[in-house]
């Protein structure tokens, strides 16, 4: 009888989308630590949020609220631009909660080691 080797599982990330989601998801429904951005400039906000994330990485929490407005949508690419760039980010998205929506995004912090 011949032996069949069977393709071996793909190797999937410690975390998946649906846990961002799950973490996003509750942290809509409750309380996250967040940072608020309104009438900042460009440079502002990115130094002030730069400096959140740093100390919200190392006090280990999982999902930040980063409120930037609506607006002219500026305050908002710039929060996207950094995010993207961010190394301990894992995932971000636009809150989901119609009050909030276009003008708070959360965040998934990577968990410190």
């Amino acid at each position: 009888m011949k032996k069949i080797k069977l393709p071996e599982a793909p190797k999937l990330p410690a975390r998946s989308i649906s846990d961002f989601e799950a973490a996003v998801f509750a942290a809509e429904l409750g309380t996250a630590e967040r940072i608020d951005l309104h009438g900042m400039t460009r440079e502002d906000t990115v130094s002030e949020l730069d400096k959140f994330l740093n100390h919200q990485f190392m006090e280990k929490t999982e999902v930040v609220k980063i409120i930037h407005g609506r607006g002219d949508q500026i305050l908002k690419r710039a929060v996207e631009q950094y995010l993207k760039r961010c190394p301990f980010i894992e995932y971000f998205r636009n809150s989901n909660n119609p009050n909030e929506s276009g003008g708070v995004t959360y965040a998934v912090i990577a968990k410190k080691d």
